[in-house]
């Protein structure tokens, strides 16, 4: 059954979600919704959003998919209220191991909280969990667990500044 599931939305879903209109975002949404994806509302996502199993995707209220973001989710990945994946960045849920010969692969969810933000061309690992508040700067890599309203950057992406936003005090 998930061959087939697979089967059909590289053929026939990924096509109809591509080859939309630029402002479609409710029709995309929709046809996301159709193979499994649980959705908040008014999620966006960008006609070029590469998923490759779309039913296990999560993502809450107000959830933005930039340009050319590749979610891969051969893991469950959950993604919080208000949050934005920009243009380029990828979600990876599985990864192959150096150490073994051959195909030794691993899986793990990524966990993406409330309030977030993954900036351009970021790499967020299997197994990363990205708390509430967090901002990983453009190029960065995630690997593992980032603290809550933190600014984050580099390869591994670590705590550089906080995060505040004026006005909400």
């Amino acid at each position: 059954m998930n061959t087939l599931r697979t089967f059909l939305w590289l053929v026939f879903g990924q096509r109809l979600f591509a080859y939309t209109p630029h402002n479609a975002y409710a029709y995309r949404t929709k046809l996301l919704k159709l193979f499994g994806m649980k959705c908040g509302h008014r999620v966006r996502a960008r006609r070029n959003v590469c998923f490759n199993k779309p039913w296990n995707v999560t993502a809450d209220d107000l959830v933005i998919f930039g340009d050319c973001a590749i979610v891969q989710a051969n893991a469950p990945i959950r993604i919080g209220k208000r949050s934005v994946v920009s243009q380029y960045a990828m979600l990876i849920t599985e990864m192959g191991d150096i150490k073994f010969k051959g195909k030794k692969c691993f899986q793990s969810e990524i966990i993406i909280k409330d309030d977030c933000w993954v900036a351009t061309d970021v790499i967020v690992l299997p197994g990363s969990y990205i708390e509430e508040g967090v901002v990983v700067g453009a190029r960065g890599m995630v690997h593992g667990r980032l603290p809550q309203w933190k600014i984050c950057t580099g390869e591994p992406a670590s705590p550089r500044a906080d995060r505040v936003l004026y006005g909400t005090r």
